[in-house]
């Protein structure tokens, strides 16, 4: 009987155990049917930061999903390791990717808890549950969880896995990642982090909420002292050192939005052009090197020249008077509507809005409060405020003091007074003769745009779209297409040039024409409304004179125009009709800029740069402009031709309508552009080696104002930013030159001698080209030293030969248009 029952009982075990096996088995299989492949962690690329750079080297903006930056592990400092394994798994490089232990321990103390009170996941666990499963508090994740793990263990290595996590979790304040949470929380790089900051950031992964050292602070520290507790445990650290840390007051930053840091226009465009050009690449998670051609300084000189010209302009045309009213001049109320700001935080070009607390009628004076300073404002000096515009742009004269009242928000700016109080202006430099001061001011509802770029290469040097990216996003240097006006015509006069024969010494006719444009009759004008007669074609396009211009298009063909703007970059539509020769036909800024820039560049045209590499997350080079440059020059026309329309325009500055652009002394070339009705303004400039366009309007077009030219309104801009960027180029320029022959003196041992200062260079006479004495009003051959004599340039062959009556004129070999 016991015999049988010991059978019984071997039996009915060895089903147990069978089915028990059989149970787990199908456990196992049902649990493992569905899950993650690991090839997910084993190829990880997490969403990373893909970073802007500036031509040298500045980071400039950033693009993300997840403000993340990989790092390696072997550039973690070992401190900063042993901080995160001894908060997060101190037998991490010990067990098998479970730590049956811990699950144990952590089980226990739920139980005596009676809740969830600690978790037993190692790091591999944490990076299993982070990359392949959910957060689900359930057994059957936690088993996946486990398997996955112990997977994970035997096809990466511990240092691969802990790197992994370093740089995928979150550490709350926008940052994923280890080394973000450094720039984020501390500004720093990893390899700055001291013991207590890596502490602090160590204690982050639980809970990056609950643990923020910028929302909850004193629970920050009591996660920190845990961390630093468990490091003396582990044996990382002494007890002493753990302490000294403890003491140590540490300064936390919360992250901001921002995410450009220069060039806000710049950077857009660049964005946009990854939409274009590249869509392969996602620019928010590929964590990319983007390398650019923009100079920070020349960016930043030309938002003050751009700013500067359009307050002169917002200027002339009136003030808009007061921003608001505040009832009773309320200091509070005005704060918590405006700001405040205390007299150190002004800077010089920036408009701040003011509180009027006083008006002096008899002195003139305003006073003013910006909620943290208090000044007076000498309204008697801002007389460009006694022109008024009412809420219709009616214009009516009216001393800003007699309109003045207390409770008024105006517009006010840093100014300086020289000491015996006798003028005041904006922007000038300290000195111990002048005293700040705040005056009058007005932010400019007019718009413009600037751009810079290096003809021989293409690269954009600067982009400024508006007054303000924060006002604006809207980039008008390669989003906004508006007539170029007369900026056009130097394509009309190259047609004539390259393709008819014409010559700066040709005889044109500044008289009045109708012309028959199909079945209607067109009869264009100047803008001062007179007619030159006979004059040469230098004349002509320096006074801009548009029947010229209209002549010159009916005869040699509206086709022929457009096929050489096509031939200079301009990609935007032509009209096909005679008014392409006044430029009605709209281009952008960008587009009318690199087309000048072929004169400069002696014919030759580049596409227009403003990325010049790009480089992924492993160090690889995906596009580098250097390697194709100059397979991507094209020459579009005859370098004798590029010059003589260079020293052309070197006239319109000279003596044309771009005089105000004479004062940067220099070789410059350039043309002025006012569309009708003066809505749109254009200065298009070029020295030989760089090219700079200017355009200033209205976003919806209305007239600027009587006699707000190209000339008046876009060359002064012109001026204010190629009278900087030229003399700090030539400063670069030279200092690399004295640089150069201090070491060339050292290496031949003997004294050093300064080099002679730069002189400025002008454009180069091409072998193509000869030099002739000729009258300018006639264009005839003259000697040298003849009153009126010009030295003029002619393609070889070209030159006059005859005396004026004798010279063929343009009606004998172009046919002539219907009248």
């Amino acid at each position: 009987m016991l015999k049988k029952l010991f059978y019984f009982v071997i039996a009915v075990g060895l089903l147990l155990v069978i089915a028990a096996g059989l149970f787990l088995t199908w456990g196992y299989y049902y649990i493992t049917r569905d899950l993650p492949r690991l090839s997910t962690i084993e190829d990880y690329k997490p969403p990373a930061v893909s970073t802007v750079f500036a031509g040298d080297g500045t980071p400039i903006g950033e693009f993300y999903k997840e403000r993340r930056y990989p790092i390696k592990l072997k550039d973690v400092p070992p401190m900063v390791r042993n901080a995160f394994i001894a908060s997060e798994d101190a037998s991490f490089y010990q067990h098998p990717g479970i730590d049956f232990w811990s699950i144990l321990r952590a089980a226990y103390v739920n139980i005596e808890r009676g809740e969830a009170k600690q978790g037993g996941s190692t790091i591999t666990q944490q990076v299993v549950k982070n990359l392949l499963l959910s957060s689900e508090k359930k057994i059957q994740r936690k088993i996946k969880e486990a398997i996955l793990a112990y997977q994970l263990e035997k096809r990466l290595s511990k240092d691969e896995i802990f790197e992994i996590y370093l740089n995928q979790i979150f550490f709350g304040n926008t940052a994923y990642g280890l080394k973000a949470a450094a720039r984020s929380y501390f500004r720093k790089e990893v390899h700055e982090l001291t013991l207590p900051e890596a502490a602090l950031l160590a204690g982050l992964p639980k809970a990056p909420t609950r643990f923020s050292p910028i929302l909850h602070a004193e629970r920050a520290k009591r996660r920190q002292r845990y961390v630093l507790t468990q490091m003396v445990k582990a044996g990382f650290i002494s007890r002493g050192e753990a302490e000294e840390a403890l003491r140590q007051e540490l300064r936390v930053y919360a992250a901001g939005a921002q995410n450009i840091f220069h060039a806000p226009f710049y950077v857009s465009e660049v964005r946009r052009l990854f939409q274009e050009l590249w869509k392969d690449l996602n620019v928010d998670v590929d964590g990319l090197e983007i390398h650019t051609a923009l100079d920070i300084v020349a960016d930043e000189m030309a938002v003050r020249a751009l700013r500067k010209g359009l307050r002169e302009v917002d200027k002339r045309r009136g003030w808009r008077g007061p921003l608001g009213f505040i009832a009773g001049g309320d200091r509070q109320k005005f704060v918590e509507q405006y700001g405040a700001w205390p007299r150190e935080a002004l800077e010089e070009g920036v408009i701040y809005p003011a509180l009027v607390i006083e008006v002096a009628m008899a002195r003139g004076e305003a006073v003013v409060s910006l909620g943290d300073y208090t000044s007076v404002v000498n309204l008697k000096e801002a007389s460009w405020a006694r022109k008024r515009l009412d809420a219709d742009e009616r214009v009516f004269f009216m001393s800003p003091e007699q309109t003045l009242k207390v409770g008024d928000v105006i517009e006010v700016s840093l100014g300086t007074r020289a000491a015996d109080g006798t003028s005041a202006k904006n922007g000038a430099v300290e000195s111990p003769n002048v005293q700040k001061i705040l005056v009058l001011d007005q932010t400019p509802l007019i718009e413009g745009a600037l751009v810079l770029l290096n003809p021989y290469s293409g690269e954009v040097l600067a982009a400024v779209g508006g007054y303000s990216y924060q006002r604006s996003q809207f980039n008008r240097v390669t989003q906004s297409l508006r007539q170029p006006g007369s900026a056009f015509k130097p394509v009309v006069y190259l047609a004539a040039v390259d393709g008819f024969k014409f010559t700066p010494a040709t005889i044109v006719y500044d008289s009045p024409r109708t012309f028959r444009v199909g079945a209607q009759l067109w009869t264009p004008g100047n803008f001062d409304e007179k007619y030159l007669g006979p004059i040469t074609l230098r004349v002509a396009l320096e006074k801009s004179r548009n029947l010229v211009s209209a002549d010159i298009v009916s005869r040699i063909g509206v086709d022929a125009v457009i096929q050489y703007a096509r031939k200079l970059g301009i990609q935007s539509r032509l009209g096909p009709n005679l008014s392409i020769a006044l430029g009605s036909s709209e281009v952008t800024l960008l587009e009318l800029t690199r087309a000048y820039g072929v004169f400069a560049a002696k014919g030759v045209l580049f596409d227009s740069v403003f990325v010049t590499k790009i480089v992924d997350r492993q160090g690889s080079v995906i596009y580098d402009y250097e390697t194709e440059k100059l397979s991507k020059a094209r020459q579009v026309i005859n370098e004798n031709s590029a010059f003589i329309m260079a020293n052309l325009m070197k006239g319109v500055v000279e003596h044309g309508t771009g005089y105000r652009v004479r004062e940067i002394g220099r070789p410059v070339a350039g043309k002025t552009g006012t569309s009708n009705e003066e809505m749109d303004t254009w200065f298009i400039g070029f020295t030989p080696q760089w090219a700079c366009g200017v355009w200033v309007g209205f976003d919806v077009k209305k007239k600027i104002g009587e006699k707000e030219t190209g000339g008046r309104v876009a060359a002064p801009i012109f001026l204010y930013m190629m009278r900087d960027f030229l003399k700090y180029k030539d400063e670069q320029n030279y200092a690399k030159l004295v640089e150069e022959a201090k070491a060339e003196a050292e290496r031949l041992g003997i004294e050093y001698v300064a080099p002679e200062p730069l002189e400025p260079l002008d454009f180069s006479v091409p072998d193509g080209v000869d030099p002739f004495w000729v009258d300018k009003e006639s264009g005839r051959l003259v000697s040298e030293g003849i009153p009126g004599a010009i030295l003029e340039y002619f393609i070889k062959g070209t030159e006059p030969s005859k005396p004026l009556e004798e010279e063929q004129t343009p009606e004998s070999y172009l046919e002539s248009p219907d009248l």
